[in-house]
């Protein structure tokens, strides 16, 4: 922030490991991981299907409307 305070917001993707990788979308353990909930591996997903529940998607979700506000406060 401008005056040097912080702002952190944590997103979190719940699942498990899959004993063998599948799917070829995403990076790192993508291949391995299969979301809560879910019949495949994160790296079987869309982009955009894996923003909607990513840790990093939910962070920023939340973060968004602190930047928004930090942003229009500077006028």
């Amino acid at each position: 922030m401008p005056d040097g305070r912080s702002h952190v917001e944590e997103g979190l993707f719940h699942g498990h490991i899959m004993h063998a990788p599948i799917g070829h979308e995403g990076f790192g353990y993508d291949p391995i991981f299969q979301p809560l909930g879910m019949t495949i591996s994160s790296a079987q997903m869309s982009p955009e299907e894996k923003d909607a529940i990513s840790h990093r998607g939910k962070a920023l979700r939340s973060i968004a409307p602190h930047v928004i506000q930090m942003l229009r406060s500077l006028g």
